[in-house]
């Protein structure tokens, strides 16, 4: 497991936005992005539904 993909989805998590997350962390809203379905692919399931308006943990993010 990689801890700075968790560092990462947590800041997705808290800010509601791989934009938002970006800024929080002095990434771009890409990377953030890349990592986090790195993430989701390395477990096997998904963490967040995306929104337009933003992002929403499933039930396996939560």
């Amino acid at each position: 497991m990689d801890w700075d993909k968790l560092r990462i989805f947590q800041a997705a998590a808290q800010a509601g936005s791989f934009t938002h997350a970006g800024e929080a962390l002095n990434m771009s809203q890409s990377a953030v992005s890349r990592q986090v379905s790195a993430l989701e692919q390395d477990l096997g399931v998904p963490l967040f539904h995306r929104h337009a308006r933003g992002l929403i943990l499933t039930e396996q993010g939560e």
